[in-house]
């Protein structure tokens, strides 16, 4: 395997447990979804799997992760405003 590649499936991989993690912690009441830290968690996710769906050329799903990382920014600019 080449670096790159493994490089990138890194990235997913992380993208995928911050993802995980986030959600796991807003369901059980450790994380509110209305504070910083679940849409900041979103975002950096959405970032991360984004590189990895693009070097994928997976376009269908590089739009749901540009989506949900505007939302997510857009939840950060509301948190601090």
């Amino acid at each position: 395997m080449q670096k790159h590649s493994i490089l990138i499936q890194t990235i997913g991989w992380v993208g995928t447990v911050v993802l995980m993690t986030a959600y796991a912690f807003n369901s059980f009441g450790i994380i509110p979804s209305t504070g910083f830290w679940y849409p900041f968690a979103n975002l950096l996710a959405a970032i991360l799997l984004g590189i990895r769906v693009f070097a994928d050329r997976n376009y269908s799903n590089l739009l749901l992760e540009i989506v949900f990382g505007v939302i997510a920014l857009i939840a950060l600019i509301r948190f601090f405003i």
